[in-house]
């Protein structure tokens, strides 16, 4: 079902609602909450981030809540926010499950959409069968826009472009780099990473020479870095989630592989990868990432500002405070998501699923997240951009792009 229907309390409106008739028949107004369903890795291989995507959505509710809620004109009123979740075991079945569970049973309004992005292509396939609005706060695969999905909304950065910034730096640097070697964990996410890689080699001119794709979950990755270490290129360029690269990461470190750069996607960005990896294979590597707590961007700066007026530092500033630790760009992108839920609402003035995806095609917003726009015809992302972070000295910095970094890349790498 696309509509949910509306009550307020109050007579006079009751009978009011009796007159208001919208395309798809009258629209009684009724209901005191707008629900906001989330399927999430709790438990299982995406534990860590799943927990804290929901952090972050929970606290966009919260925040949302503190303002009264969210307006919607047909109602009259603004309504509360209720964010219902399940612990989806990082499990296809059961994401599949607990997506139908919350459309059919709990009859959630929106959703936000599982931790990455083999989840998140499953529990599309069911919110567009049942016509509901999901907003995918950490699924990045252009497969999951591929689809030709209607009701599928982007927050992310597509994964394909997740290396494009990150190699136009590296196409800049002195010593020269001129070959690469791709490491790629075997699922969608990344290996729509590796096809962007492999677009932005040829036209930037870097020499592929090693390319290869290994199972997920990876037991030993130790055969694939010998073949690496032979070769010495001037940068790896790895594709992988944060339990698989942090094992790429030290084993890398045990066989001493040669290379004067060293990349694993968004694994490095999560905020525990210091103390999982071990100093010694954890510095200098360089993460690509959605989102970093700088002092930046300035609310004051943009007219189109929406949400919290706050910088990525002031937010994780306040994300720490609630939850105990500080966030990585998991917890920004999914609060990010629900202010793309809130905007959505506010601007279509109505919990319609056809009417909020109308107005989403007219958005261009500033958050402290970044820009946020998306293609009218797909749904896909097309207005936020990448940093890159690498860790020095137990810390992650920003090294690019330029206008951001609040830091020197360490490079090439010290041997």
């Amino acid at each position: 079902m696309k509509n949910r229907k509306i009550f307020v309390k109050g007579s006079v409106l009751l009978l009011a609602s009796l007159f208001i008739v919208g395309a798809v028949g009258p629209v009684a107004l009724c209901a005191e909450k707008i629900k906001v369903g989330l399927p999430i890795s709790l438990t299982g291989k995406y534990d860590v981030l799943g927990t804290r995507n929901l952090q972050g959505a929970r606290l966009w509710a919260e925040w949302a809540n503190e303002q009264g809620g969210i307006l919607v004109k047909e109602a009259g009123t603004k309504l509360a926010v209720e964010v219902v979740w399940y612990d989806t075991k990082s499990d296809k079945d059961t994401t599949i499950k607990l997506t139908e569970k919350l459309i059919n049973e709990d009859q959630v309004d929106f959703l936000l959409g599982p931790y990455g992005s083999s989840l998140t292509l499953a529990s599309a396939a069911i919110t567009e069968k049942y016509g509901k609005l999901m907003f995918s706060h950490s699924g990045a695969s252009d497969k999951i826009w591929a689809q030709g999905y209607k009701y599928v909304i982007g927050v992310l950065t597509p994964s394909s472009y997740y290396y494009k910034s990150t190699m136009e730096m590296l196409a800049t640097l002195n010593p020269p780099v001129k070959t690469l070697a791709l490491i790629t964990e075997d699922n969608p996410f990344n290996l729509s990473i590796r096809k962007g890689i492999q677009r932005w080699a040829k036209e930037l001119g870097f020499e592929v020479v090693f390319d290869e794709v290994y199972p997920t979950p990876p037991t030993d990755l130790s055969p694939i870095l010998s073949k690496v270490r032979r070769l010495r290129p001037d940068a790896i360029l790895a594709s992988s989630h944060f339990k698989d690269g942090a094992l790429l990461a030290r084993q890398a470190a045990e066989l001493r592989v040669p290379t004067k750069f060293f990349a694993l996607g968004s694994a490095p960005s999560t905020t525990e990868w210091w103390n999982a990896v071990g100093p010694k294979g954890a510095r200098y590597t360089v993460a690509t990432s959605q989102w970093e707590p700088i002092d930046a961007p300035d609310p004051a700066r943009f007219p189109n500002w929406y949400g919290p007026k706050m910088t990525g530092r002031e937010f994780n500033t306040w994300y720490k405070k609630r939850w105990g630790k500080p966030t990585d760009f998991r917890g920004t992108q999914a609060f990010a998501a629900g202010l793309v839920v809130q905007w959505g609402v506010e601007n279509a003035g109505s919990l319609d699923t056809d009417k909020v995806r109308a107005a989403l095609n007219k958005m261009d917003i500033m958050t402290f997240y970044g820009r946020s726009m998306i293609d009218p015809a797909t749904g896909i992302q097309v207005g936020h951009g990448m940093v890159a972070a690498q860790w020095q000295a137990g810390k992650k910095v920003v090294v690019g792009p330029p206008d951001l970094a609040v830091a020197e890349m360490v490079y090439p790498i010290p041997k």
